[in-house]
């Protein structure tokens, strides 16, 4: 009789070779990803969208003064003394530092500082919440808009009036009353967490009427600049 072959025993790879080949198959799939993952973010990216057009507001500095003066702290001289003062106001309720919230994000500040009085803070925050209701409403997604500009000293104001001929010598902005909105361009936020400084007409045109509704409500006085693209805004306390 014919012998019966003997099965033979299939080779098994040992463990820590197929943990090596695992991992070098799960690099070369991750860099061969790579730019398909790279392209997809792009194409999430939030683009320009229409044309952007404001509303021209034009109460006059003279007005914006008189609130300042009304409702603010006095001026600050020097640059170096502002956070010394600030700290001093701010243990009084006068002033608080202005950081980055859910409706608005500060721009690096080149010629002011981060403090203004607790009630225009506010007012940046009833801007925030109206803004959110508008674009809830049109389901437009999450923005937030810019704030460029806050408290000046003396010695600011007048470094800025060298470069911007809208800059006068005696500004609202030295009373911590008065900010800057950029309008030129918002900011719009993305699914995995981050943001985007986007021209968005649509966005920006509800950020106007939101403005000028507190504007009619006599919450605030606005001059819409638009070489320097921004909505110069003073709080009005009624």
């Amino acid at each position: 009789m014919n012998a019966i072959p003997k099965k033979r025993k299939k080779r098994r790879l040992k463990k820590s070779v197929k943990w090596t080949l695992f991992l070098l198959v799960s690099m070369i799939m991750t860099v061969a990803a790579i730019p398909l993952v790279k392209k997809w973010m792009e194409s999430q990216r939030p683009k320009d969208l229409g044309v952007v057009r404001v509303d021209r507001f034009r109460d006059l500095n003279a007005v914006h003064l008189k609130h300042a003066k009304a409702n603010g702290i006095g001026p600050i001289e020097k640059d170096k003394d502002v956070d010394d003062i600030a700290t001093q106001l701010i243990s009084e309720n006068r002033l608080a530092k202005l950081e980055n919230t859910r409706y608005f994000k500060v721009d690096k500040l080149t010629h002011s500082h981060p403090y203004l009085t607790p009630e225009t803070i506010d007012l940046l925050n009833l801007i925030g919440k109206r803004f959110h209701k508008k674009l809830a409403e049109k389901n437009m997604g999450k923005y937030k808009f810019r704030v460029s500009s806050v408290l000046r000293t003396q010695e600011s104001q007048k470094r800025l009036s060298r470069s911007n001929i809208n800059a006068t010598s005696e500004s609202s902005h030295l009373f911590g009353t008065t900010f800057d909105i950029g309008w030129n361009k918002i900011y719009k936020e993305t699914f995995w967490g981050g943001s985007h400084r986007v021209a968005d007409g649509p966005a920006i045109k509800l950020l106007s009427e939101t403005i000028g509704e507190l504007r009619k409500e006599g919450r605030l006085v606005v001059i819409t600049e638009m070489k320097e693209a921004c909505f110069h805004i003073t709080v009005v306390n009624n």
